[in-house]
């Protein structure tokens, strides 16, 4: 098998040797008939299965010019972790439209939240907003948030968003996070905020008030001057467009006018009575309340608060 193979190796160099003979000059003849024969001959002895042919390379050598190989990119850096541990907190101070908006199935719409960076830190785009879990309504998964927020400023941070096509009730909840990848919410619990909504596919979609909330301020905070007084502040919430009247109602049995509210869309509005307190005035407890007398009649809860100047 080693002659059989060296035999069709010689014929190839004879070959190539009449070749050579043609084209160039006996001494380049000569040098390359050698150099094949060595290469030959080595080829045979080291691995019969390779043969290595000389190529007719002009005098001049060409510097060819070598393409390196692709480097690796380095790992993102990643952004260490404030050492501050009051860096990062946040509070919710408004949304928009409210829960339990009433849509269609597959309708589109905005959500809106009210943002207070009550950290030591300030946010830019490395901070983001991010999906964390329930009903994900169509959105994507992170949102760089669009302006710097600092400590103290309060913000609007706005997706969109779609109503799921099967009727039902939805809630999605959402997080922030820094550039060191730590997620955080709102308040002293860290909570997450969310978005939640109804869909129902009815043509005559079922408005109303959704809630009546109270915040009572008393003017001055503190003592027992002549005169007290004390607002009531009461923000009622609509899931949609709501016409409908109410009526202060007072444990005194003072009562204000009715009056007419009107609401386009879901949203909060807020409306406010006051009392006047003298001072040796009866100790009990008094209290307010907002009552709806169309299109249907309904009570809400109360704003109770004591008397401590008597």
């Amino acid at each position: 098998m080693f002659d059989l193979r060296m035999y069709k190796m010689l014929v190839v160099l004879m070959c190539l040797a009449l070749f050579v003979s043609a084209c160039g000059s006996p001494a380049q003849n000569e040098s390359i008939i050698s150099t094949a024969v060595a290469q030959t001959v080595q080829a045979g002895e080291t691995n019969p299965e390779v043969v290595i042919l000389p190529t007719n390379t002009p005098e001049t050598a060409i510097n060819a010019t070598l393409t390196p190989a692709i480097t690796p990119t380095s790992e993102p850096t990643l952004v260490p972790a404030s050492s501050d541990p009051n860096c990062i907190g946040a509070a919710l101070i408004g949304e928009y439209p409210p829960d339990q908006t009433l849509f269609t199935p597959g309708e589109y719409f905005w959500k809106t939240w009210t943002i207070q960076n009550s950290g030591t830190c300030a946010w830019d785009s490395t901070y983001k907003l991010i999906f964390w879990s329930g009903d994900q309504m169509g959105s994507s998964f992170s949102y760089p948030l669009p302006e710097d927020v600092l400590p103290g400023e309060q913000k609007e941070i706005t997706i969109y968003l779609q109503a799921p096509a099967l009727e039902g009730a939805y809630t999605g909840y959402w997080r922030l996070q820094t550039p060191w990848n730590a997620n955080f919410g709102v308040g002293p619990y860290s909570q997450a905020i969310y978005t939640s909504i109804v869909v129902d596919k009815k043509p005559q979609r079922d408005y109303g008030i959704l809630s009546v909330t109270y915040n009572i301020v008393r003017d001055p905070p503190t003592g027992c001057p002549v005169n007290v007084r004390y607002t009531v502040y009461a923000t009622i919430t609509t899931n949609g467009p709501y016409d409908f009247q109410y009526y202060w109602n007072q444990s005194d049995e003072n009562e204000s006018a009715i009056k007419n509210m009107v609401f386009d869309a879901a949203g909060s509005k807020t409306v406010s009575r006051t009392w006047m307190v003298g001072r040796g005035d009866s100790p009990n407890p008094r209290w307010m309340k907002i009552i709806v007398t169309f299109p249907e009649q309904r009570g809400y809860d109360k704003a109770v608060w004591e008397n401590n100047c008597p």
